[in-house]
């Protein structure tokens, strides 16, 4: 109970501190250069199952050593290069074979749209729509990914990303024991947060990002009593 009431307390702060500009609402910038799109979409790749400090060093070094947007070669060709980066002993990468399959899916569709992004994710009328159509059309890419991927480029406010303390903070307070994610179970979580993002009069996305920053804090704090 008490830990449910700091929670509480916390999350009713920071939402407090943002809706009286006390504090800087996350920003999410609409990002329309394709370097920086494709950085976004390698990352949210390599995120998933490890560690994102660590995905994020990964990418921005791939980026660097392998020269995607000057590479005319078959996807087979651009899979082999990825592998042997990202199996390097240097990298060390959990799962290289299937990340490096993922990418070199994902670059085929993405080098047809690189120029047109925006366009092509508002085409589809509504955000869960346009999530929906980026997870049939790229592979490797969940509703996780795809709502983290679509939020960082500055296309989604109403798109919640799942993980660790979000799922921290459904089990305290909605009673949410739930440890593997289907898709049913992904979209009955997010429309619980859309619910409590509602009545803190906040978007989705800075409501979601809020949960994220108490559960961490608490979590923290918790670790060193």
């Amino acid at each position: 109970m008490k830990q449910r009431y700091l929670f509480n307390d916390l999350i009713c702060s920071l939402s407090a501190d943002i809706r009286n500009s006390h504090l800087r609402l996350p920003t999410f910038v609409v990002e329309r250069q394709p370097q920086e799109i494709w950085r976004h979409k390698i990352f949210c790749l390599l995120s998933s199952q490890f560690n994102a400090q660590r995905a994020v060093n990964i990418t921005d070094r791939m980026l660097r050593e392998i020269p995607f947007f000057e590479m005319h070669l078959p996807l087979s060709k651009i899979q082999d290069t990825c592998f042997r980066f990202l199996s390097s002993p240097q990298i060390g990468y959990r799962f290289p074979k299937i990340r490096a399959l993922q990418i070199s899916l994902c670059w085929f569709p993405f080098a047809q749209i690189k120029d047109e992004y925006h366009e092509y994710v508002s085409s589809f009328g509504s955000e869960v729509e346009a999530r929906k159509h980026i997870i049939e059309l790229f592979p490797g890419i969940g509703l996780k990914q795809a709502s983290m991927f679509l939020r960082n480029i500055g296309a989604a406010k109403r798109l919640s990303v799942i993980d660790v303390h979000i799922l921290y903070y459904l089990k305290v307070f909605h009673n949410w024991n739930v440890d593997h994610l289907t898709s049913k179970r992904y979209l009955e979580a997010e429309m619980l947060l859309k619910q409590d993002a509602e009545r803190y009069n906040l978007e989705l996305n800075v409501f979601d990002t809020v949960v994220w920053t108490a559960a961490r804090a608490l979590k923290k704090a918790s670790a060193h009593v």
